[in-house]
């Protein structure tokens, strides 16, 4: 259909494909649909106007637009399964995804999600639809991604940084912004509270996943890379490609755990926490099945977390938390594949997300 011209945001689409080269949009197609909730945030760039203060103007005679200020952008969504380009996001942030492995002869693919030295080279061409107009951010690279619970339901809040926003795009018009859609698959496969399964012991003992899962009444995760601000060029009006600087981890990759009350089990976090006795952590969420005997699943591996802060409110029933940050481990832990985060998902999505 055309560009809606009302100003309704659930008539308006909203999309995101892996771009190029920086500062040079893609057009998007089928596949590329993203479902927000609510505003992303997305607006006209900022310019500062510039006064010429000078000498002998007693009032500001004339100004200028400065440089312009990145785009910031923070869309909020329902975590799926087959999440399609949602994904392609969550892999950018860890920064190495591949070709899935085909399960067994079954239609289920395992795609498996690395933490890469560096995120260089990782971007989108995001699109919104606003009425009568279709804005367009030719370059946005994520660099945040948030997990938590609302209604049961795991949601994914993204920080992207982009170099600009425009309403007159030729490459993106109604023609593409008509055709994206999200994968047929996707609908159906929503990622619920009840599907979840945490699991945690000493990053030195055996395999995790042979754990007693904890008893949680919520949880979240952070996965981060701290980018820099954004920088100008000579001859260039809009950033850079933002680079990652800092050390990753610690503030950058975080666990909250919440129980419901405080008993034995978590008590004993406090002890765990003051001799610094570092862990490692299963989160997994079980779907549908999708054939055989294989289901839709995601997994977050941590193989190793320090407990920065445990919490015991005293309310009127006394509640346990514990703050964890992740590390990169010595070497690969009993049970897991890699020394620092990873992610692996199950689904029936057969391409590789940064492809």
């Amino acid at each position: 259909m055309a560009t809606p011209n009302q100003p309704l945001s659930k008539l308006h689409a909203r999309g995101a494909k892996k771009g190029s080269e920086w500062g040079t949009a893609v057009a998007l197609a089928a596949g590329d649909e993203i479902k927000l909730l609510g505003n992303s945030g997305l607006q006209p760039p900022t310019y500062p106007l510039v006064p010429a203060k000078e000498s002998n103007t007693p009032f500001v005679k004339v100004s200028h637009l400065g440089l312009q200020e990145p785009v910031e952008i923070s869309p909020k969504a329902i975590m799926r399964y087959d999440n399609g380009r949602l994904n392609t996001l969550l892999a950018m942030i860890l920064g190495t995804a591949g070709v899935p492995t085909k399960v067994s002869t079954t239609n289920a693919y395992k795609h498996v999600f690395q933490w890469a030295d560096d995120i260089a080279g990782l971007f989108v061409t995001w699109v919104e639809e606003r009425a009568g107009k279709i804005y367009e951010v030719p370059s946005a690279k994520v660099y945040k991604t948030e997990f938590s619970f609302e209604e049961g339901e795991l949601k994914i809040t993204l920080s992207l940084r982009g170099d600009t926003c425009k309403d007159d795009s030729s490459v993106n018009t109604a023609t593409q912004i008509d055709a994206i859609t999200i994968p047929a698959s996707a609908l159906g496969t929503e990622i619920t509270f009840k599907q979840a399964v945490v699991k945690m012991n000493a990053e030195a003992d055996g395999d995790v996943s042979s754990e007693t899962a904890l008893v949680l009444e919520d949880f979240s995760m952070v996965f981060e890379r701290p980018l820099e601000g954004g920088k100008h060029v000579a001859g260039s009006d809009t950033i850079i490609e933002p680079q990652v600087e800092g050390v990753d981890g610690h503030e950058a990759v975080s666990v909250k755990l919440a129980f419901p009350r405080m008993i034995s089990s978590n008590a004993a976090f406090f002890a765990t926490y003051k001799a610094g006795t570092t862990q490692k952590m299963l989160i997994e969420f079980t779907g549908a099945l999708i054939e055989e005997t294989y289901y839709y699943t995601l997994s977050f591996y941590y193989p190793r977390l320090k407990i920065k802060f445990p919490n015991f409110d005293a309310e009127e029933i006394v509640k346990a938390g514990l703050e964890l940050v992740a590390e990169e481990a010595a070497s690969t832990p009993t049970g897991m594949d890699y020394a620092r985060p990873y992610i692996e998902i199950t689904n029936t999505e057969t391409a590789d997300y940064l492809a």
